[in-house]
C-alpha cells in the first residue's frame, strides 16, 4: 500500500516536470555569459553627398561597422583601436532621407542610417549590436547646385536686355524695382532658397507613426521643390535600384512616362504655391511597394529636369513601350531645358509573408520531426508511469488524463504529416 501511495505522486511530478524540461533545452537552462564591447560614443557629420559616421568602443575593436543588409559593400574594418570610422554616399547605402516640421512652421531634414556593430570581422554573434543614427541636415546642405540656374537668372535680370524683359519678369513676381544691386540681393536669396528633395513613406504616414513598407502595401512617392519665380521642373528617369546599382528596375522614361503603370503610375503635379520670390510645388504618384529579393532596402533615384519658364509636356498613354509612338512625346510648347540634377532616397521594405513562407520551407522539416521524438520522449515516460500507477486506485482518475494527451498528440501528428505530404505534392 506504501508503494501505491509513492507511485501515484512521482506520476503527477512526471506529468508536471517533463513538459518543462522538453520546452527548454539546455542552452536556455544553461546560459554562458555574453561578452559585450560596449559603445562608449557614436560621432556623426552630413551633407547633401555624404554621411560620416565614427563609433567608439569601450575595448579595442577588430570588427565590422557596416550599414544593415550592406555588409560587403557599405563596410568599415576595425583595427584594434577604440575607434572607427565609416563613410556612406547618400544615395546608397541604405541611407534615408526624412523630414519633420517645427513648431514654427520651417522643415528640418534629417538623414537616418542603420548601423551594425559586428564584434567579430568574419562571424555573427548574439553580442553584435545595431545603432539607428541620425543626423540634422543644414539648410544649406540640399541647396540645388546649378551653374545653369545661376546663369539664367543672372542673364535674365541683371543682363543687357533687362528693361525689355521688365513686364515679363513683374509678372513672375520679382522687384519692380530696377536697380542693380537690389535685383542682385533678391537674386541672392533666391539660389539659396532653391531646393529639391524626394520623400517615400506609407500612405497615411502620419496616422501609422512608422515609416516601413510592406510589399503591396500602398507608398506614396513625393518629390517637392522650391524654385525661382519662372522656373519650372520636371521629374524623368525614375529608377528603383538594390542601394548599389546591382539590381535595377526603371519606373518613369526620360519623358516622365510611366513604363509599367502596374510598377507606377504617372506624377501628378499639384498647384504652385508662391513663398515671395519663390514657388513650391509638389509632385506625387502612389504605387504598390516593392523590393528586390536579397535586400529589405529600396533605393528610388529620380533625374529633376530645370526649364526656363514651363518645362516641356509630354502626353502619355496606356500604351507599351514597344509600341509607343513616338515614347509618348507630344510637341513641345515652350520651355527651354536649363539643367538636370538628381533627387533620390530609400525606405524600407519588408515581406513578413514571404520570408515566413521561405522560413517554413526550410524549417518545416525540422520542426515537425522535433515534436515528434519530444512527444515520443514525454508519451513513453507518461505511459511507464501509469503502468506503475495502475495498480493504485487513486491515480485511474489520472489515466482519463494520459488518454486525452494521446489522442491530442497523435491528431496533432496527423495533422503535420498530412500538411508536410501536400506540401511536397504542390511544390
Amino acid at each position: 500500500m506504501t508503494k501505491s501511495y509513492l507511485i501515484c505522486p512521482l506520476y503527477i511530478l512526471t506529468m508536471a516536470v517533463v513538459p518543462v524540461w522538453l520546452a527548454f533545452p539546455p542552452s536556455l537552462r544553461y546560459p554562458l555569459p555574453i561578452a559585450i564591447n560596449k559603445i562608449t560614443a557614436v560621432n556623426f557629420t552630413c551633407d547633401s553627398d555624404n554621411f560620416n559616421v565614427s563609433v567608439s568602443t569601450h575595448l579595442p575593436f577588430k570588427g565590422l561597422l557596416f550599414a544593415k543588409d550592406f555588409a560587403q559593400e557599405c563596410k568599415s574594418t576595425g583595427d584594434l583601436s577604440n575607434k572607427i570610422f565609416i563613410s556612406l554616399h547618400t544615395s546608397g547605402c541604405g541611407v534615408r532621407l526624412s523630414s519633420s516640421s517645427t513648431e514654427n512652421g520651417d522643415i528640418q531634414m534629417f538623414y537616418t542610417v542603420n548601423l551594425v556593430i559586428q564584434q567579430d570581422r568574419h562571424l555573427r554573434q548574439i553580442s553584435d549590436q545595431e545603432k539607428i543614427v541620425k543626423c540634422q541636415l543644414k539648410d544649406e546642405d540640399l541647396l540645388l547646385k546649378s551653374k545653369a540656374l545661376e546663369k539664367t537668372l543672372t542673364n535674365e535680370i541683371l543682363g543687357i536686355k533687362l528693361h525689355q524683359r521688365v513686364g515679363r519678369m513683374k509678372d513672375e513676381g520679382w522687384s519692380k524695382e530696377l536697380e542693380g544691386k537690389q535685383l542682385e540681393e533678391e537674386i541672392n536669396v533666391a539660389l539659396s532658397a532653391a531646393r529639391a528633395w524626394m520623400e517615400i513613406v506609407p500612405e497615411n504616414s502620419e496616422d501609422k507613426g512608422y515609416d516601413t513598407l510592406q510589399v503591396g502595401e500602398t507608398a506614396l512617392l513625393s518629390v517637392k521643390s522650391t524654385l525661382p519665380a519662372g522656373i519650372g521642373w520636371k521629374v524623368v528617369d525614375c529608377v528603383a535600384h538594390d542601394g548599389l546599382g546591382d539590381s535595377s528596375q526603371k519606373l518613369l522614361d526620360e519623358h516622365g512616362c510611366p513604363v509599367d503603370e502596374s510598377l507606377m503610375p504617372a506624377l501628378i503635379y499639384g498647384p504652385i504655391r508662391p513663398i515671395a520670390l519663390m514657388h513650391h510645388q509638389e509632385a506625387s504618384t502612389r504605387f504598390p511597394a516593392f523590393k528586390f529579393p536579397d535586400r529589405d532596402r529600396l533605393h528610388l533615384s529620380c533625374g529633376l529636369q530645370l526649364c526656363k519658364g514651363p518645362c516641356p509636356k509630354a502626353k502619355c498613354d496606356n500604351q507599351t513601350d514597344e509600341i509607343r509612338s513616338p515614347r509618348g512625346f507630344s510637341q513641345i510648347t515652350e520651355g527651354e531645358i536649363l539643367d538636370r540634377l538628381e533627387v533620390f532616397n530609400s525606405v524600407e521594405v519588408i515581406a513578413p509573408e514571404i520570408d515566413d513562407l521561405r522560413s517554413g520551407d526550410k524549417l518545416q522539416s525540422g520542426k515537425w520531426k522535433n515534436w515528434i521524438w519530444k512527444g515520443v520522449v514525454y508519451s513513453s515516460l507518461v505511459y511507464f508511469s501509469s503502468k506503475l500507477c495502475v495498480k493504485s486506485n487513486l491515480c485511474k482518475p489520472i489515466l482519463y488524463i494520459n488518454t486525452y494527451w494521446h489522442l491530442v498528440y497523435f491528431l496533432f501528428l496527423s495533422h503535420i504529416s498530412l500538411s508536410f505530404f501536400v506540401d511536397e505534392i504542390l511544390i
